[in-house]
């Protein structure tokens, strides 16, 4: 079995190659989200500016290196995996008028939810600008997850408010709609340079289970009082309805638990009062650290994923990020 351990400090990205790979990265985005109106410039520019992990990028990447590719389709393709990335969340932060995101103002918080869905909306057709260029098998691949993250994303929707949601189906929701952006880096960088198929099943097996254990972390740190600053509004789900894995085995527990959070949960109305409840009745229970558990779990299976390629910086860049996303609840 193997054992996670942390990184060695934040830096997880361990492979030279892939650093000097990813230099030209922000030009080519900052290209990408020129537009000729100043106003949808500016919209669209808003996340990029702040910078991010570009995480799918060096995920590309790194998988490339399993093969060979020239650097300009890379590029191209990292750029396009992140604006995809950029626009979801514009996406994202409209359906849940989010008013914050990283630390800063949402697009839909400054300039209304029509402009910031058009900028996400701008955004993701310069993604797919960029995407047919590499010929016609990436963009069909590419086509194809964001076809799931679309129907996982309308899935979130429709189970708003809905208590009820089997474990299972909520952790299909996950797959659909952030696993996917994890696997298809992974998967379009063997493609882009016809890595071996053993190599190509590896990496993309270990960018799904990589994207659900980011995925079930992230939500628990995203409770209140589990000190992260992750820039979001505190209770924004919880009002809009869309609950994590955490709160959902809370609502399961019984007790005078379960029923207090089945009564305040399922509504539109809670007040800021109410939402402090929901997370101090869920940080009773354990639920948020089996949730940890299951994400432990899914990074494991990411790293048994990774032991049919060959060692070396690459190998163990991945290493460290699988490892990397359950140290930060530490």
């Amino acid at each position: 079995m193997t054992t996670l351990r942390p990184p060695a400090g934040e830096d997880w990205l361990a492979c030279p190659r892939t650093r000097a790979a990813l230099t030209g990265l922000d030009a080519v985005l900052r290209e990408a989200a020129t537009a000729d109106d100043p106003l949808l410039r500016m919209m669209a520019g808003h996340l990029l500016r702040r910078g991010g992990k570009r995480l799918r990028p060096a995920l590309l990447v790194l998988s490339a290196s399993y093969g060979t590719c020239r650097r300009a389709p890379l590029l191209r393709a990292a750029a396009a995996l992140e604006l995809v990335h950029i626009a979801s969340l514009y996406h994202d932060d409209v359906m849940d008028r989010a008013p914050t995101r990283r630390d800063g103002t949402t697009v839909n918080a400054r300039w209304g939810d029509e402009l910031a869905a058009l900028a996400g909306t701008y955004l993701f057709a310069q993604a797919s600008r960029l995407l047919v260029t590499l010929g016609d098998e990436p963009n069909r691949v590419a086509a194809e997850a964001f076809l799931d993250v679309c129907g996982g994303q309308l899935q979130e929707a429709e189970n708003a408010y809905n208590t009820d949601l089997a474990e299972a189906e909520h952790l299909r929701i996950l797959a659909r709609k952030t696993a996917t952006l994890f696997e298809l880096p992974c998967r379009l960088g063997t493609l882009l340079s016809q890595a071996p198929p053993d190599h190509a099943h590896a990496l993309r097996s270990y960018g799904r289970s990589l994207g659900l254990a980011f995925q079930l972390t992230d939500d628990v740190l995203d409770l209140p009082g589990r000190g992260r600053g992750s820039g979001k509004s505190t209770g924004t789900d919880v009002r809009e309805g869309v609950y994590c894995l955490a709160v959902l085995r809370a609502v399961r527990t019984g007790g005078d638990v379960g029923a207090r959070l089945t009564a305040l949960l399922g509504r539109e109305d809670m007040t800021a009062e109410q939402v402090a409840e929901v997370y101090r009745l869920v940080e009773s229970t354990d639920a948020g650290p089996t949730v940890l558990d299951l994400a432990r779990s899914h990074a494991t299976e990411a790293l048994a994923a990774l032991r049919a390629l060959p060692g070396g910086p690459a190998r163990e860049s991945l290493e460290n990020l699988a490892r990397h996303v359950l140290t930060r609840s530490r």
